[in-house]
Protein backbone atom coordinates (compact mmCIF):
# COMPACT_ATOMS: atom_id res chain seq x y z
CA UNK A 1 0.00 0.00 0.00
CA UNK A 2 3.18 2.41 0.52
CA UNK A 3 4.81 1.75 -2.84
CA UNK A 4 4.37 4.89 -5.52
CA UNK A 5 3.56 3.08 -8.28
CA UNK A 6 3.50 6.86 -10.14
CA UNK A 7 7.63 6.05 -9.90
CA UNK A 8 8.66 5.24 -13.49
CA UNK A 9 10.63 2.05 -11.65
CA UNK A 10 7.73 0.37 -11.90
CA UNK A 11 6.04 0.49 -15.21
CA UNK A 12 8.44 -2.29 -16.72
CA UNK A 13 6.97 -4.55 -14.01
CA UNK A 14 3.99 -4.73 -16.17
CA UNK A 15 5.17 -7.41 -17.94
CA UNK A 16 5.97 -9.56 -14.61
CA UNK A 17 2.27 -9.15 -13.53
CA UNK A 18 0.98 -10.47 -16.49
CA UNK A 19 3.34 -13.49 -16.07
CA UNK A 20 2.15 -13.80 -13.08
CA UNK A 21 -1.66 -13.63 -13.71
CA UNK A 22 -1.29 -16.17 -16.55
CA UNK A 23 0.46 -18.43 -14.44
CA UNK A 24 -2.66 -18.11 -11.69
CA UNK A 25 -5.09 -18.32 -14.40
CA UNK A 26 -3.48 -21.22 -15.61
CA UNK A 27 -3.14 -22.92 -12.34
CA UNK A 28 -6.52 -21.74 -10.82
CA UNK A 29 -8.73 -24.42 -12.48
CA UNK A 30 -9.68 -26.95 -10.50
CA UNK A 31 -7.56 -30.32 -10.91
CA UNK A 32 -8.84 -33.28 -9.06
CA UNK A 33 -6.42 -36.11 -9.34
CA UNK A 34 -7.41 -39.84 -10.61
CA UNK A 35 -7.78 -41.16 -6.84
CA UNK A 36 -9.59 -38.27 -5.08
CA UNK A 37 -11.99 -38.98 -8.31
CA UNK A 38 -12.40 -42.28 -7.52
CA UNK A 39 -12.52 -42.16 -3.57
CA UNK A 40 -14.42 -38.53 -3.24
CA UNK A 41 -16.43 -38.37 -5.73
CA UNK A 42 -17.76 -41.71 -6.30
CA UNK A 43 -17.41 -43.45 -3.42
CA UNK A 44 -18.64 -40.26 -1.41
CA UNK A 45 -21.77 -39.93 -3.77
CA UNK A 46 -22.42 -43.79 -2.74
CA UNK A 47 -22.47 -42.84 1.24
CA UNK A 48 -24.68 -40.05 0.54
CA UNK A 49 -26.95 -42.33 -1.46
CA UNK A 50 -26.77 -45.01 1.25
CA UNK A 51 -25.99 -42.62 4.78
CA UNK A 52 -27.42 -45.77 6.73
CA UNK A 53 -24.28 -47.11 6.55
CA UNK A 54 -22.09 -43.52 8.06
CA UNK A 55 -24.83 -42.99 10.22
CA UNK A 56 -24.92 -46.21 11.96
CA UNK A 57 -21.75 -48.78 11.04
CA UNK A 58 -22.64 -50.94 13.69
CA UNK A 59 -26.10 -51.85 12.65
CA UNK A 60 -24.92 -52.13 8.58
CA UNK A 61 -21.94 -54.17 9.99
CA UNK A 62 -24.78 -56.68 11.80
CA UNK A 63 -26.74 -56.12 8.98
CA UNK A 64 -24.07 -57.47 6.39
CA UNK A 65 -23.96 -60.56 9.07
CA UNK A 66 -27.36 -61.39 9.06
CA UNK A 67 -27.86 -60.76 5.25
CA UNK A 68 -24.71 -63.02 4.31
CA UNK A 69 -26.39 -66.34 6.25
CA UNK A 70 -29.63 -65.57 4.05
CA UNK A 71 -27.67 -65.83 0.81
CA UNK A 72 -25.43 -68.33 2.18
CA UNK A 73 -26.67 -70.37 -1.42
CA UNK A 74 -24.81 -68.06 -3.65
CA UNK A 75 -21.46 -69.25 -1.92
CA UNK A 76 -22.30 -72.90 -2.82
CA UNK A 77 -20.66 -73.96 -6.08
CA UNK A 78 -22.73 -74.72 -8.98
CA UNK A 79 -25.56 -74.16 -7.05
CA UNK A 80 -28.51 -72.54 -8.55
CA UNK A 81 -28.50 -69.16 -6.97
CA UNK A 82 -24.39 -69.92 -7.40
CA UNK A 83 -24.80 -70.15 -11.02
CA UNK A 84 -27.62 -67.07 -10.94
CA UNK A 85 -25.14 -64.33 -9.02
CA UNK A 86 -22.61 -65.35 -11.41
CA UNK A 87 -24.70 -64.49 -14.84
CA UNK A 88 -23.65 -68.14 -16.11
CA UNK A 89 -27.19 -69.88 -15.57
CA UNK A 90 -29.96 -69.94 -18.94
CA UNK A 91 -31.17 -66.54 -17.77
CA UNK A 92 -27.97 -64.30 -18.01
CA UNK A 93 -27.19 -61.48 -16.34
CA UNK A 94 -30.80 -60.85 -15.40
CA UNK A 95 -29.65 -63.41 -12.27
CA UNK A 96 -27.11 -61.28 -11.11
CA UNK A 97 -29.35 -58.02 -11.49
CA UNK A 98 -32.44 -59.11 -9.48
CA UNK A 99 -30.22 -60.82 -6.72
CA UNK A 100 -27.93 -57.88 -5.96
CA UNK A 101 -30.66 -55.93 -5.81
CA UNK A 102 -32.55 -58.32 -3.56
CA UNK A 103 -29.21 -58.31 -1.36
CA UNK A 104 -29.44 -54.63 -1.12
CA UNK A 105 -33.16 -54.94 -0.22
CA UNK A 106 -32.20 -57.38 2.47
CA UNK A 107 -29.67 -55.63 3.87
CA UNK A 108 -31.84 -52.73 4.54
CA UNK A 109 -34.71 -54.79 6.07
CA UNK A 110 -31.94 -56.04 8.47
CA UNK A 111 -30.66 -52.77 9.12
CA UNK A 112 -33.94 -51.22 10.12
CA UNK A 113 -34.91 -54.22 12.46
CA UNK A 114 -31.86 -53.12 14.31
CA UNK A 115 -31.32 -49.93 16.97
CA UNK A 116 -31.66 -46.36 14.35
CA UNK A 117 -31.63 -42.24 15.03
CA UNK A 118 -34.82 -43.05 14.15
CA UNK A 119 -35.10 -39.30 12.01
CA UNK A 120 -36.37 -40.37 8.78
CA UNK A 121 -37.29 -44.28 9.64
CA UNK A 122 -37.73 -45.96 12.98
CA UNK A 123 -36.93 -49.24 13.47
CA UNK A 124 -38.89 -51.86 12.73
CA UNK A 125 -39.29 -53.29 16.28
CA UNK A 126 -40.67 -49.79 17.21
CA UNK A 127 -43.03 -49.58 15.03
CA UNK A 128 -46.73 -51.03 14.95
CA UNK A 129 -46.66 -54.38 12.95
CA UNK A 130 -42.57 -54.06 12.78
CA UNK A 131 -41.71 -56.71 13.67
CA UNK A 132 -44.52 -58.81 11.61
CA UNK A 133 -43.16 -57.09 8.56
CA UNK A 134 -39.79 -57.74 9.18
CA UNK A 135 -40.77 -61.72 10.14
CA UNK A 136 -42.74 -61.86 6.51
CA UNK A 137 -40.51 -59.91 4.62
CA UNK A 138 -37.47 -62.64 5.61
CA UNK A 139 -39.72 -65.53 5.25
CA UNK A 140 -40.56 -64.35 1.73
CA UNK A 141 -36.89 -63.92 0.79
CA UNK A 142 -35.55 -67.16 2.46
CA UNK A 143 -38.17 -69.22 0.63
CA UNK A 144 -37.89 -67.40 -2.86
CA UNK A 145 -34.18 -67.76 -2.62
CA UNK A 146 -34.20 -71.92 -1.66
CA UNK A 147 -36.94 -71.97 -4.94
CA UNK A 148 -34.10 -70.15 -7.27
CA UNK A 149 -36.96 -68.51 -9.27
CA UNK A 150 -36.68 -64.97 -10.03
CA UNK A 151 -40.13 -64.12 -10.11
CA UNK A 152 -40.47 -65.03 -6.57
CA UNK A 153 -37.09 -63.43 -5.76
CA UNK A 154 -38.21 -60.12 -7.71
CA UNK A 155 -41.78 -59.97 -5.88
CA UNK A 156 -39.93 -60.99 -2.30
CA UNK A 157 -37.69 -57.92 -3.00
CA UNK A 158 -40.40 -55.51 -4.37
CA UNK A 159 -42.68 -55.84 -1.13
CA UNK A 160 -39.30 -55.97 1.28
CA UNK A 161 -38.59 -52.52 -0.77
CA UNK A 162 -42.07 -51.18 0.13
CA UNK A 163 -41.57 -51.60 3.67
CA UNK A 164 -38.38 -50.14 4.29
CA UNK A 165 -39.42 -47.55 1.94
CA UNK A 166 -42.31 -46.48 4.74
CA UNK A 167 -41.29 -42.78 6.48
CA UNK A 168 -41.57 -43.84 10.06
CA UNK A 169 -39.09 -41.82 11.32
CA UNK A 170 -39.57 -38.34 13.67
CA UNK A 171 -38.94 -35.75 10.87
CA UNK A 172 -41.71 -37.21 8.88
CA UNK A 173 -44.23 -37.59 11.62
CA UNK A 174 -43.70 -33.70 12.22
CA UNK A 175 -44.66 -32.79 8.52
CA UNK A 176 -47.74 -34.57 9.01
CA UNK A 177 -48.32 -33.11 11.95
CA UNK A 178 -48.45 -29.48 10.59
CA UNK A 179 -50.28 -30.81 7.57
CA UNK A 180 -47.67 -31.52 5.20
CA UNK A 181 -48.69 -34.83 4.31
CA UNK A 182 -50.26 -34.07 1.15
CA UNK A 183 -47.54 -32.32 -0.58
CA UNK A 184 -45.18 -34.97 0.13
CA UNK A 185 -46.89 -37.78 -1.19
CA UNK A 186 -47.27 -35.39 -3.96
CA UNK A 187 -43.25 -35.27 -4.07
CA UNK A 188 -42.69 -39.11 -3.46
CA UNK A 189 -45.06 -40.07 -6.25
CA UNK A 190 -43.36 -37.55 -8.26
CA UNK A 191 -39.60 -38.79 -7.33
CA UNK A 192 -40.21 -42.88 -6.94
CA UNK A 193 -43.83 -43.17 -8.55
CA UNK A 194 -43.19 -47.33 -8.71
CA UNK A 195 -43.95 -47.27 -4.67
CA UNK A 196 -47.84 -46.52 -5.52
CA UNK A 197 -48.17 -48.81 -8.18
CA UNK A 198 -49.23 -52.79 -8.15
CA UNK A 199 -46.31 -55.22 -6.64
CA UNK A 200 -47.14 -57.32 -10.16
CA UNK A 201 -46.45 -54.60 -12.13
CA UNK A 202 -43.94 -53.36 -10.92
CA UNK A 203 -42.22 -56.72 -10.70
CA UNK A 204 -43.23 -57.62 -14.25
CA UNK A 205 -41.49 -54.29 -15.75
CA UNK A 206 -37.97 -54.64 -13.34
CA UNK A 207 -37.69 -59.02 -14.88
CA UNK A 208 -37.94 -57.56 -17.85
CA UNK A 209 -35.74 -54.50 -17.56
CA UNK A 210 -33.15 -57.29 -15.93
CA UNK A 211 -33.33 -59.30 -18.98
CA UNK A 212 -32.81 -57.04 -21.57
CA UNK A 213 -29.22 -55.62 -19.64
CA UNK A 214 -26.63 -57.87 -21.32
CA UNK A 215 -24.60 -55.93 -23.54
CA UNK A 216 -22.73 -52.70 -22.43
CA UNK A 217 -25.15 -50.75 -24.78
CA UNK A 218 -28.05 -52.03 -22.77
CA UNK A 219 -26.52 -51.70 -19.50
CA UNK A 220 -26.47 -47.36 -21.04
CA UNK A 221 -29.56 -47.49 -22.00
CA UNK A 222 -30.87 -48.73 -18.46
CA UNK A 223 -28.32 -46.79 -16.76
CA UNK A 224 -29.78 -43.99 -14.36
CA UNK A 225 -26.02 -41.95 -15.31
CA UNK A 226 -27.73 -39.75 -17.45
CA UNK A 227 -29.80 -38.30 -14.12
CA UNK A 228 -26.98 -38.82 -11.97
CA UNK A 229 -24.91 -36.54 -14.64
CA UNK A 230 -27.61 -34.00 -14.98
CA UNK A 231 -27.17 -32.79 -11.51
CA UNK A 232 -23.57 -32.06 -11.72
CA UNK A 233 -24.60 -30.68 -14.88
CA UNK A 234 -26.19 -28.07 -12.41
CA UNK A 235 -23.79 -28.23 -10.24
CA UNK A 236 -21.32 -26.74 -12.77
CA UNK A 237 -23.61 -23.67 -13.34
CA UNK A 238 -24.46 -23.51 -9.33
CA UNK A 239 -20.43 -23.23 -8.68
CA UNK A 240 -19.70 -21.00 -11.35
CA UNK A 241 -22.99 -18.61 -10.14
CA UNK A 242 -22.84 -19.04 -6.52
CA UNK A 243 -19.69 -19.80 -5.27
CA UNK A 244 -17.24 -18.86 -7.74
CA UNK A 245 -19.23 -15.94 -9.12
CA UNK A 246 -17.32 -15.90 -12.47
CA UNK A 247 -20.65 -15.21 -14.53
CA UNK A 248 -20.87 -12.51 -12.96
CA UNK A 249 -17.46 -11.43 -13.13
CA UNK A 250 -17.93 -11.77 -16.45
CA UNK A 251 -20.90 -9.77 -17.16
CA UNK A 252 -19.15 -6.85 -14.90
CA UNK A 253 -16.79 -6.67 -17.79
CA UNK A 254 -18.73 -6.74 -20.88
CA UNK A 255 -21.58 -9.06 -22.00
CA UNK A 256 -20.14 -10.65 -24.54
CA UNK A 257 -17.50 -11.97 -21.61
CA UNK A 258 -20.41 -12.99 -20.24
CA UNK A 259 -21.96 -15.28 -22.59
CA UNK A 260 -18.84 -16.70 -23.16
CA UNK A 261 -18.23 -18.06 -19.85
CA UNK A 262 -22.23 -19.28 -19.80
CA UNK A 263 -21.35 -21.14 -22.77
CA UNK A 264 -18.49 -22.23 -21.29
CA UNK A 265 -19.89 -23.31 -18.58
CA UNK A 266 -22.57 -25.35 -20.37
CA UNK A 267 -19.86 -26.97 -22.19
CA UNK A 268 -18.49 -28.58 -18.78
CA UNK A 269 -22.22 -29.41 -17.83
CA UNK A 270 -22.33 -31.17 -20.71
CA UNK A 271 -18.69 -33.04 -20.47
CA UNK A 272 -19.61 -33.89 -16.49
CA UNK A 273 -23.73 -35.56 -17.49
CA UNK A 274 -21.73 -37.63 -20.45
CA UNK A 275 -18.95 -38.60 -18.37
CA UNK A 276 -20.26 -39.66 -15.63
CA UNK A 277 -23.50 -41.40 -17.12
CA UNK A 278 -21.31 -43.33 -19.71
CA UNK A 279 -18.43 -43.73 -16.75
CA UNK A 280 -21.59 -45.51 -14.65
CA UNK A 281 -22.66 -47.42 -17.28
CA UNK A 282 -18.91 -48.74 -17.78
CA UNK A 283 -19.21 -49.82 -13.82
CA UNK A 284 -22.68 -51.06 -13.79
CA UNK A 285 -21.93 -53.31 -17.03
CA UNK A 286 -18.11 -53.75 -15.48
CA UNK A 287 -19.70 -55.06 -12.28
CA UNK A 288 -21.83 -57.99 -13.80
CA UNK A 289 -18.91 -59.32 -15.77
CA UNK A 290 -16.67 -58.83 -13.15
CA UNK A 291 -19.60 -60.71 -10.57
CA UNK A 292 -19.37 -63.52 -13.84
CA UNK A 293 -15.75 -63.72 -13.46
CA UNK A 294 -15.15 -63.85 -9.76
CA UNK A 295 -18.12 -66.72 -9.44
CA UNK A 296 -16.91 -68.66 -11.95
CA UNK A 297 -13.35 -68.47 -10.44
CA UNK A 298 -13.73 -69.15 -7.08
CA UNK A 299 -16.55 -70.57 -6.49
CA UNK A 300 -17.26 -71.11 -2.95
CA UNK A 301 -15.71 -68.20 -1.93
CA UNK A 302 -18.02 -65.18 -3.55
CA UNK A 303 -20.13 -63.70 -1.08
CA UNK A 304 -23.09 -61.67 -2.04
CA UNK A 305 -21.83 -58.64 -0.53
CA UNK A 306 -18.75 -58.09 -3.26
CA UNK A 307 -20.59 -58.65 -6.01
CA UNK A 308 -23.25 -55.62 -4.61
CA UNK A 309 -20.05 -53.65 -3.64
CA UNK A 310 -18.84 -54.31 -7.60
CA UNK A 311 -21.90 -53.79 -9.51
CA UNK A 312 -23.36 -50.62 -7.40
CA UNK A 313 -20.41 -48.76 -5.85
CA UNK A 314 -18.00 -49.49 -8.89
CA UNK A 315 -20.29 -47.72 -10.73
CA UNK A 316 -20.49 -44.76 -8.92
CA UNK A 317 -16.62 -44.36 -9.11
CA UNK A 318 -16.42 -45.20 -12.36
CA UNK A 319 -18.83 -42.52 -12.99
CA UNK A 320 -16.67 -40.02 -10.79
CA UNK A 321 -14.03 -41.39 -12.76
CA UNK A 322 -15.61 -40.59 -16.34
CA UNK A 323 -16.73 -37.23 -15.23
CA UNK A 324 -13.17 -36.72 -14.12
CA UNK A 325 -11.75 -37.65 -17.64
CA UNK A 326 -14.69 -35.25 -19.39
CA UNK A 327 -13.24 -32.09 -16.81
CA UNK A 328 -10.08 -32.60 -18.25
CA UNK A 329 -10.97 -32.73 -22.16
CA UNK A 330 -13.96 -29.78 -21.46
CA UNK A 331 -10.99 -27.80 -20.02
CA UNK A 332 -8.65 -28.00 -22.81
CA UNK A 333 -11.63 -26.55 -25.28
CA UNK A 334 -12.87 -24.46 -22.95
CA UNK A 335 -9.37 -22.45 -21.56
CA UNK A 336 -9.18 -20.45 -18.96
CA UNK A 337 -12.33 -19.54 -17.53
CA UNK A 338 -13.34 -16.36 -19.05
CA UNK A 339 -14.98 -15.20 -15.76
CA UNK A 340 -11.71 -16.15 -13.92
CA UNK A 341 -9.54 -14.01 -16.13
CA UNK A 342 -11.95 -10.86 -16.15
CA UNK A 343 -11.36 -11.13 -11.87
CA UNK A 344 -7.65 -11.35 -12.45
CA UNK A 345 -7.66 -8.46 -15.16
CA UNK A 346 -10.06 -6.12 -12.47
CA UNK A 347 -7.08 -7.05 -9.29
CA UNK A 348 -4.08 -6.14 -11.87
CA UNK A 349 -6.01 -2.48 -12.43
CA UNK A 350 -5.42 -1.76 -8.41
CA UNK A 351 -2.27 -2.17 -5.83
CA UNK A 352 -4.78 -3.68 -3.40
CA UNK A 353 -5.31 -6.04 -6.25
CA UNK A 354 -1.91 -6.35 -7.37
CA UNK A 355 -0.94 -6.90 -4.09
CA UNK A 356 -3.51 -9.63 -3.37
CA UNK A 357 -2.57 -11.51 -7.04
CA UNK A 358 0.84 -11.54 -5.72
CA UNK A 359 -0.33 -13.37 -2.25
CA UNK A 360 -2.51 -15.70 -4.60
CA UNK A 361 -0.10 -16.43 -6.47
CA UNK A 362 2.86 -17.17 -3.96
CA UNK A 363 -0.04 -19.90 -2.46
CA UNK A 364 -0.19 -21.40 -5.92
CA UNK A 365 3.59 -21.99 -6.52
CA UNK A 366 3.95 -23.04 -2.78
CA UNK A 367 1.43 -25.80 -3.30
CA UNK A 368 3.16 -26.85 -6.80
CA UNK A 369 6.20 -29.10 -6.73
CA UNK A 370 7.56 -27.89 -9.55
CA UNK A 371 6.74 -24.13 -10.25
CA UNK A 372 7.02 -22.24 -13.54
CA UNK A 373 10.61 -20.89 -13.78
CA UNK A 374 9.43 -17.94 -16.07
CA UNK A 375 6.38 -17.00 -13.02
CA UNK A 376 9.44 -17.67 -10.25
CA UNK A 377 11.49 -14.77 -11.91
CA UNK A 378 8.62 -13.10 -12.19
CA UNK A 379 7.85 -13.07 -8.46
CA UNK A 380 11.56 -12.18 -7.88
CA UNK A 381 11.42 -8.86 -9.75
CA UNK A 382 8.35 -7.26 -8.38
CA UNK A 383 9.63 -8.70 -5.22
CA UNK A 384 12.81 -6.60 -6.01
CA UNK A 385 11.26 -3.84 -6.83
CA UNK A 386 8.99 -3.48 -3.69
CA UNK A 387 12.24 -4.05 -1.62
CA UNK A 388 11.48 -7.34 -0.47
CA UNK A 389 12.72 -10.77 -0.59
CA UNK A 390 11.43 -13.30 -2.54
CA UNK A 391 11.21 -16.69 -0.69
Amino acid sequence: PNVNFANPSFTSLNDDFNTLANYYAKNSSPSESFLNAAIYGGVGFALMNNPRIVAHPINSFKATKATNKIFEGVTKANSRLNQLWAGVAKEGNQGYEILSEAYARTHKLESLHNKKLGLFRRSLKATPEGEQIYKTGKKMMQNALKSGDLQKIAEATEYIKRATNAYTGAIPRGLRAIGLQKPMTYLRKFINGSQYEPIKDVVAKNITASGSKQTFAQFMKHSCGIGNGLVFAGMEFLSDFAFEKNIQAAFAKDSATGWKQVRQTAVKGVGSAVGWAVGEGIGAWAGAAAAAKVGSMVGTAIAPGVGTAIGAVAGLVRGSIGMWLTGKITRKICGTSAGELAKIEKMKETPEGQAQLLQLTVQQMQENKKPDQKALQALQNIASAYGAQAQ
